[in-house]
C-alpha cells in the first residue's frame, strides 16, 4: 500500500512538472530545469579556467588550488588554499508570464600541500557536482467529488526544491618526467534534494494538500587526471599544455521518504506517508564523464586555451531502475583567453591583474518535447594579486542564456558574479629584505 502511494505521488510530480513546463502560470526559480534528474552540473573548478568559461583541466597554476585536474598537483610548491562563492541572477520568461530570482551560492573549498616539491602534491577539497533550487507555481483545474457529483475546483501548485550532489574529495599528484603528470582522486558523493509541494484550492471546502519529497544519496567516486606539456613548438620559449581527466561511473545509495505536516487541534506534525525503510534502498547511475583540454602559451604572459567536456548523461537512471526520459548525452565546448599583465612586472595598479575571457556553447543533458535545453554562455574575469606575494582575488561575471520559449518551454538569461579567494604558502613567511 505504501509503495503504491509513493507510486501515485510520483506521477503526480511528473504531472506536475510536464504542466509547469507547458503552461505556467508564474515562474520564480534559479533554474526550472533543475528540477530534473540530479539538478544542474556545476563546472567551475578551477579560478582562472572559470573566468575562461573553462573547466581548467590544461591549466597549470602554482599560486591557486585547483580541482580541474588531479595531475596539475604534480606540479604543487607551495601549500595552496581557496575558496569561492557566487550571486547569480535568473531572469526567466515563458509564453505566460516572467520572473526573476537571486541566489547566493558557496562554491569550493580547496587545499594543495607538497608533499615533495614539483614532484608529489596532495588535495583536500569539497565542491558541488550538482545544484537543484527552483520555485514553479502552476494553476489549473481538477475535477473533485462533491456530495452528489463532481465539480471542476480550481488550485494552484507550487513546487519549491533545494538540494544537490557535493564531493568530498581527497588524491594526489605525481610528476612522472619533467613532462608529465599523472594524479588520482577517490571522492564520498554525498548529497539531500527536497521538494515542497502544496496544493491550493480555489473552493474553500477543500483543504490545501502539502506534501514533503526528500531523497538523500551517497556513493564513492574516482576521478583520473593526465597533464602533459613540452616547448618550443611554434616559436622559442613558447609553451603547450595537454591535460584530461575522466570520471567513472558512480553507484549512488539512494534513500526516498514522503511526508506530510497535517494539524490536529492546536498541533502541527510531520507525518510519514512513505517512511524510508519502507520505500528501501535504490541505485542510481551516475554517468561517467570525460574532459579534455588544451593551452598555448606564445608568451608567458599571455595564454589561449580550448576545451571539451562530455558527460553520460543518458545513462542516468532515477526511478525504480528505469532510465529518465529527460537525459541525453551532454557535451559542453570552450573557448578561452587569458592576458596577465602582473607577469610583465609593469608598473601600475591596472597593470598588475590578469584580464581573461572565454565563451562556451552546452548542447544540455535534458530534451524536453522534442527541444535541447541548451546554454551559450560568455564570461569575462579579472584576476587580482594581493600584496601578499603569490595570492590573489579572482573576480568573474557571466552571462548567458538557457533553453527557449519555443515548443511551450522556458529561457533562462543568467547573470553571476563568482569570487575565488586565493591563499598561499609565501604571503606567511616574513620577508627578510624590503
Amino acid at each position: 500500500m505504501k509503495k503504491s502511494l509513493f507510486i501515485i505521488l510520483a506521477v503526480i510530480s511528473v504531472g506536475i512538472l510536464s504542466t509547469a513546463l507547458a503552461q505556467q502560470s508564474q515562474v520564480n526559480s534559479s533554474s526550472v530545469y533543475s528540477y530534473l534528474g540530479l539538478g544542474t552540473p556545476y563546472d567551475n573548478l578551477s579560478p582562472i579556467g572559470s573566468g575562461m568559461s573553462m573547466i581548467g583541466v590544461a591549466i597549470p597554476d602554482p599560486f591557486r588550488a585547483s580541482a580541474a585536474n588531479p595531475a596539475l598537483w604534480g606540479g604543487t610548491n607551495y601549500t595552496v588554499g581557496s575558496g569561492s562563492f557566487s550571486i547569480s541572477n535568473f531572469a526567466v520568461s515563458d509564453d505566460f508570464d516572467s520572473g526573476t530570482n537571486t541566489n547566493f551560492d558557496f562554491g569550493h573549498f580547496q587545499i594543495v600541500a607538497p608533499v615533495i616539491r614539483n614532484r608529489l602534491g596532495i588535495s583536500l577539497a569539497m565542491y558541488p557536482e550538482t545544484n537543484s533550487r527552483f520555485q514553479i507555481t502552476t494553476t489549473s483545474n481538477m475535477n473533485l467529488p462533491t456530495a452528489d457529483s463532481t465539480s471542476s475546483v480550481g488550485y494552484t501548485n507550487n513546487n519549491v526544491g533545494v538540494g544537490g550532489l557535493n564531493r568530498l574529495e581527497a588524491g594526489f599528484g605525481l610528476r612522472l618526467t619533467d613532462n608529465i603528470m599523472i594524479g588520482y582522486a577517490p571522492s564520498l558523493m554525498f548529497g539531500v534534494e527536497t521538494i515542497e509541494t502544496r496544493l491550493f484550492f480555489e473552493d474553500a471546502r477543500y483543504r490545501t494538500v502539502n506534501y514533503s519529497e526528500r531523497t538523500r544519496y551517497r556513493g564513492f567516486a574516482h576521478r583520473f587526471g593526465l597533464a602533459a606539456s613540452a616547448a618550443n613548438i611554434l616559436r622559442s620559449n613558447d609553451r603547450v599544455v595537454f591535460g584530461a581527466t575522466a570520471s567513472l561511473p558512480v553507484d549512488l545509495s539512494s534513500h526516498k521518504r514522503f511526508t506530510s505536516r497535517i494539524q490536529a487541534g492546536n498541533n502541527i506534525r510531520d507525518i510519514d506517508l512513505v517512511p524510508e525503510d519502507s520505500f528501501g534502498k535504490q541505485t542510481i547511475n551516475y554517468p561517467f564523464e570525460t574532459t579534455v583540454g588544451l593551452s598555448y602559451f606564445p608568451r608567458t604572459f599571455f595564454m589561449i586555451g580550448a576545451e571539451v567536456h562530455y558527460q553520460q548523461w543518458s545513462e542516468l537512471n532515477t526511478f525504480e531502475g528505469t532510465d529518465d526520459p529527460f537525459t541525453k548525452d551532454r557535451l559542453r565546448v570552450a573557448f578561452g583567453l587569458e592576458y596577465d599583465a602582473g607577469s610583465r612586472f609593469s608598473e601600475g595598479f591596472f597593470r598588475s591583474f590578469a584580464y581573461r575571457f572565454g565563451t562556451s556553447y552546452d548542447n544540455g543533458h535534458l530534451t524536453l518535447n522534442n527541444q535541447n535545453i541548451e546554454t551559450i554562455m560568455f564570461t569575462a574575469g579579472i584576476g587580482i594579486p594581493s600584496r601578499a606575494f603569490g595570492s590573489s582575488i579572482d573576480i568573474n561575471f557571466d552571462y548567458g542564456i538557457r533553453g527557449t520559449t519555443s515548443n511551450s518551454l522556458v529561457r533562462e538569461r543568467i547573470f553571476a558574479v563568482r569570487a575565488s579567494f586565493n591563499l598561499t604558502e609565501p604571503m606567511f613567511i616574513q620577508r627578510r629584505l624590503n
